[in-house]
């Protein structure tokens, strides 16, 4: 049973061109991660583009085979380090997961 994990992030720039340079520095971080964690099929990364003061910044899809891979995404180190950079550039965060 396939997970999509969505997280979206609201980040902390002042500015629309910060929040950009922050969305391209946290895509940076997160993208390579796709063959190096087992279990991660895909994870994609959307910028919002529309209403920028109202609506999230940025949202993570990404695919699992399981439930368990994505348990061990989330504490697979190479994800640990790029949360830590995630963290220093956001100031909200949402998810949902959900099976398929």
């Amino acid at each position: 049973m396939t997970v999509r994990h969505i997280v979206t992030w609201k980040l902390s720039g002042e500015s629309v061109a910060d929040r950009d340079a922050q969305a391209a520095e946290i895509a940076a971080v997160l993208e390579p991660l796709v063959g190096r964690v087992p279990g991660l099929q895909s994870l994609k990364l959307h910028r919002n583009t529309l209403n920028h003061e109202d609506n999230w910044d940025l949202t993570l899809v990404s695919l699992h085979d399981d439930a368990g891979a994505l348990a061990a995404y989330a504490v697979h180190p190479e994800h640990l380090a790029a949360v830590d950079v995630v963290k220093q550039r956001t100031v909200s965060r949402a998810c949902v997961d959900l099976t398929e």
